[in-house]
């Protein structure tokens, strides 16, 4: 087995070259005071980065993402072969510049397809998407709806990627950048094989750079590995920061067969579990907000996600949301 490191990164970033409000140097400095490895420049259909380069010991790789009413995609590491502006008004032409993205070798990415301001509004799954942005910004509701189509393609055994992408236009009183975070196993810091790592799934996510993290192995398997259930290995799971009052779960394929709520906050922790049927296996972090800021933070979402349908005086109850989350292990006969 080829030796991998982890590396963190923002996959979804914005400079003022489209709606952002910093620089692409004032953008890559605040991603190294962030502690990341390495960032995907994604300005709304602009090549900010004409080739993905080196400052210093961030990795800074060529993006772009391609915005119309029908939706939102970002291309990683490939100039997008059209000059803007572009036609993306049907699917035809997202047919088109997706389809020539694809042959000139980028990595393609769907971007919150559930989010109720800007979804995509085509049949996700008539186009050759890499991976999908699960986690969009901070949390909010729309991310589950997100998470819910993940899963539900992984149980048709669609081996699509999640990954994670703070989506950054500017902080806005609370940081924003590299919320959350996705960490990639790759064989080395290279646009090559950071990128080959997130269309293999190799990736796991979480809140901040320095927040929980969960890996799984099962023997020298990792996430993104396929295994044979008829060697019977145990499923290792390894969290660390496991916060008070969250909850780890651990699936295979829609069942939960691992489930554990932390009593107190810890720096480490570890469970093994048995796999009890082929398919796939991964795990997740859940958790509520207090009663208090459920009202407050059910309040911003009625106000901002306004296509939810929702009257301002509705109630609205909040779900468990996800802290954390791992891509597959794939478990075969």
């Amino acid at each position: 087995m080829d030796e991998r490191q982890w590396y963190k990164g923002d996959t979804h970033l914005h400079t003022l070259n489209s709606d952002g409000v910093l620089t692409k140097g004032q953008l890559v400095d605040k991603c190294k005071q962030s502690g990341l490895d390495f960032m995907i420049i994604t300005d709304h259909n602009f090549n900010s980065v004409e080739k993905t380069y080196f400052d210093k010991e961030m990795l800074v790789i060529q993006g772009q993402e391609i915005t119309g009413e029908p939706g939102h995609v970002n291309i990683w590491g490939k100039k997008v072969p059209l000059e803007p502006p572009y036609a993306l008004d049907t699917a035809e032409d997202y047919e088109k510049i997706i389809g020539l993205c694809e042959e000139a070798g980028a990595t393609i990415s769907l971007n919150h397809p559930f989010c109720s301001n800007c979804p995509f509004r085509l049949d996700m799954e008539a186009y050759p998407f890499d991976c999908v942005e699960v986690w969009n910004t901070i949390q909010h509701s729309d991310n589950i709806k997100n998470m819910e189509w993940w899963h539900n393609q992984l149980l048709k055994g669609n081996r699509i990627a999640a990954v994670g992408g703070s989506d950054f236009h500017r902080d806005y009183g609370i940081p924003f950048l590299a919320c959350p975070t996705t960490y990639v196993n790759a064989k080395g810091k290279t646009e090559e094989d950071i990128l080959e790592a997130l269309r293999e799934g190799r990736c796991t996510v979480t809140n901040s750079p320095k927040s929980t993290t969960i890996f799984l192995h099962c023997g020298d398997a990792e996430i993104g590995d396929t295994i044979k259930l008829s060697d019977n290995k145990k499923l290792e799971i390894r969290v660390s920061d496991f916060k008070k009052g969250h909850t780890l779960k651990v699936y295979n394929n829609d069942k939960i067969i691992f489930e554990s709520t932390a009593q107190k906050t810890a720096e480490g922790y570890f469970a093994e579990v048995d796999i009890e049927e082929p398919g796939f296996v991964r795990a997740e972090i859940t958790y509520r907000f207090n009663p208090l800021f459920e009202k407050v933070y059910a309040f911003v979402e009625r106000k901002f996600l306004s296509n939810r349908g929702v009257k301002n005086d509705a109630p609205l109850g909040l779900p468990d949301f996800f802290w954390a989350f791992t891509n597959p292990i794939w478990v075969e006969e």
